[in-house]
């Protein structure tokens, strides 16, 4: 059994921030290709992706087999979803749309063990199927994953310290899609105003020991809030990536055609 700490790796400052790679489309393979392409960590997207408990399963076991960590998103908050994947062999757990403090509550009592929740015993592969890792995987597992909260609306802003403070959360991750949309400025990602929202997001978090996770992939962006202390880090999605790509490749060959005919 091998329980990585991704939880410490987020809390180390001496070390950079974490870069988490999203994986929307239900394809293990691409677990794999992120980890070879040198990710550190992939986010299994249940809540953006259409992807099945089992598909889940195997893209935990291809995360180890590229030696890279793996963290969960579900579809929605449900604790036996998270228990699952966490009893899959899940590193950390990341909830989307967490408003209040009872919600952040709630993500704690199922996602941790005793003292701080209510996580049951229910293991099965995290533990390598082997009963004689029970003790030693229960042990560390509070210490070692990693939990993660989205706050995604304007009452999660206004409660941002009363979140914060729930002992067993490690990571507020911004939704600034959603954030900006219901403060009505759709798109407006480095709107002053939005800018204002992130930034006391990140003092009321810092003030409880809590990092703070923002979904980014531009450079300029990435660079702003890394110097400002953000911890945690999403990359775009590989369906836009591919889309992208393929985007650039067909327009190159495209003009290598028009360029061939006018001649």
């Amino acid at each position: 059994m091998k329980l990585g700490s991704l939880r410490h790796r987020i809390l180390d400052l001496s070390l950079p921030p974490l870069f988490i790679v999203p994986i929307t489309l239900a394809d293990p393979a691409l677990v794999e290709i992120a980890g070879f392409a040198g990710a550190e960590a992939v986010l299994i997207d249940a809540e953006h992706g259409i992807i099945n408990p089992e598909t889940v399963r195997s893209m935990m076991a291809h995360a180890r087999s590229a030696g890279i960590a793996a963290v969960f998103r579900p579809l929605s908050f449900d604790g036996p979803t998270c228990r699952q994947a966490l009893d899959a062999g899940a590193d950390g757990i990341h909830v989307s749309h967490v408003d209040t403090e009872e919600e952040a509550q709630a993500v704690v009592a199922a996602c941790r063990y005793a003292p701080l929740g209510r996580r049951e015993m229910s293991l099965g592969r995290a533990i390598d199927y082997t009963s004689s890792n029970f003790l030693s995987y229960v042990s560390q597992a509070n210490e070692c994953q990693l939990l993660v909260v989205m706050i995604e609306s304007v009452e999660g802003l206004a409660k941002v310290e009363k979140i914060a403070s729930v002992p067993g959360i490690d990571v507020i991750h911004i939704g600034i899609a959603d954030l900006s949309h219901a403060m009505g400025l759709t798109g407006e990602y480095q709107h002053p105003r939005v800018d204002e929202a992130v930034e006391h997001i990140m003092q009321v978090a810092k003030a409880h020991g809590v990092a703070v996770g923002y979904p980014s992939s531009e450079p300029d962006q990435v660079a702003k809030w890394a110097a400002k202390g953000m911890r945690y880090f999403e990359a775009d999605a590989p369906d836009y990536l591919l889309r992208d790509v393929y985007a650039e490749k067909l327009a190159a060959f495209r003009q290598i055609f028009s360029n061939a005919a006018s001649q």
